[in-house]
């Protein structure tokens, strides 16, 4: 896999490689529009940052942004201005209705043990279906916080390191 040497890890460089991949990565989980992937490629192709360094600090960078986020929408649910109104009963057959049934049936998918913690995975891994959009569920189930906060983690790291090493042999066959 990827070499590293006891010394890498005490050294100061590698800790400020981490810590800015880390700061981009709690950012670029909660603003869609800054993309990791192409921080990954970008710092490594320039020798910026190390594959390993650039992978721990996003994944732990997007860990603590998906927790904030799953956060702020279980707990912000919550708030007085937030409060549910009442509710109409849709028209049946009518977009509404279709959009109810359809939002309950993948609330409750999430949300089953079986499946929530598989789709989580494949999420954060695959980025399909978008993870900001799992997090966004999962935050409204039953689903629990630390739980959600490691997979998700370990997710993002399995995507970052494969990008970073896939990046890092691209550019050595190009160079």
């Amino acid at each position: 896999m990827v070499a590293l040497e006891a010394a890498a890890w005490t050294s100061l460089r590698f800790w400020y490689e981490v810590l800015s991949a880390f700061g981009f990565g709690v950012v670029s989980s909660l603003v869609p529009v800054l993309n990791s992937e192409i921080f990954i490629v970008g710092s490594l192709a320039s020798g910026l940052l190390g594959p390993l360094e650039v992978s721990i600090g996003l994944a732990l960078g997007h860990g603590v942004g998906k927790q904030i986020m799953f956060l702020a929408v279980r707990k912000g649910r919550q708030l007085s201005w937030f409060a549910p109104r009442e509710k109409t009963a849709p028209p049946p057959g009518s977009r509404r209705e279709r959009w109810r049934r359809w939002n309950g049936r993948v609330a409750r998918m999430v949300e089953n043990p079986r499946w929530g913690m598989p789709i989580l995975v494949f999420s954060a891994i695959t980025g399909i279906p978008p993870v900001y959009l799992v997090v966004i569920y999962s935050a409204t189930t039953r689903m629990r916080f630390w739980s959600f906060s490691v997979w998700v983690t370990v997710g993002f790291f399995v995507r970052c390191l494969a990008l970073a090493l896939a990046t890092r042999w691209g550019v050595h066959l190009v160079l």
